[in-house]
């Protein structure tokens, strides 16, 4: 697992975490100190006008314009309306196109090389900073502190378009499966099938399960899991954020120094 302020720049004056899911980008720079959250969607206005987030959804209100989602299942589908919408907001807020910029973005562990590349590209050509991928898992996970040294971890992160589970062992992500085929309206059997499958060789540690995402916080998930599964089960104060907290954990080493 990468330690905190490992990607940090002394003397750099910007840095941009980034958590682009299907439904929502999620963004931390070091311009506004704090968390910006807006829907994934890009609109095009009559005229060639373009709009993103919330204004995009109110334009399609109210006039008439047509909706782009460029990330369906966690991974760029559609990379000019990506970098249209990474490119429009990031200006909306102040944050300036640096070639110095240290860029975090994070990545489905499940994702294939070439879903990671076209994302790293994307983010790249909207941001022209230095853009790094860094699993999904291993930022939440050092987002909630655990102790890699002593336990069997498992996260989960129940997203809006992409559900997986991943294993973590020595500080590096040792297996990891998409949940599919599951029902619907209860994914809980089919994440708990997943976790057991990962944790056949994990006797004699401690056992502990991670669960992230929008489906974290819904009521009994956390218990039916543990219920299910043996593990003690750990959900963090905001589970829609614990991405993006270990992506701005990892760029900032003044937040490392306050941790330890």
């Amino acid at each position: 697992m990468l330690a905190a302020g490992a990607y940090a720049r002394p003397g750099v004056g910007h840095c941009l975490a980034l958590d682009l899911g299907t439904s929502t980008v999620r963004l931390w720079t070091s311009v506004t100190g704090t968390v910006i959250s807006e829907p994934a969607v890009i609109a095009r206005r009559p005229g060639g006008r373009r709009a993103v987030g919330r204004a995009a959804v109110d334009a399609q209100a109210t006039e008439g314009a047509t909706l782009i989602w460029p990330v369906r299942d966690g991974v760029v589908r559609d990379l000019v309306a990506c970098v249209q919408l990474l490119r429009i907001l990031l200006a909306d807020i102040g944050h300036p196109c640096d070639t110095g910029c240290p860029v975090l973005v994070g990545v489905p562990a499940t994702a294939t090389m070439r879903q990671k590349n076209v994302l790293v590209a994307a983010v790249r050509r909207a941001t022209g900073g230095r853009v790094s991928a860094v699993e999904e898992p291993l930022a939440a996970a050092l987002a909630c502190r655990p102790d890699p040294g002593h336990d069997d971890l498992v996260t989960v992160d129940i997203g809006f378009g992409r559900t997986e589970v991943a294993r973590i062992v020595d500080r590096s992500v040792a297996a990891a499966e998409r949940v599919e085929g599951a029902d619907p309206v209860d994914q809980i059997p089919a994440i708990a099938r997943c976790v057991r499958r990962m944790s056949a060789h994990d006797a004699g540690t401690r056992r502990r399960l991670l669960i992230t995402g929008g489906g974290a916080a819904s009521p009994g998930t956390a218990a039916r899991l543990a219920a299910l599964t043996g593990r003690s089960v750990t959900v963090p104060a905001e589970p829609l954020l614990a991405t993006l907290t270990g992506l701005r954990l990892l760029l900032t080493a003044t937040d490392a120094t306050r941790a330890d």
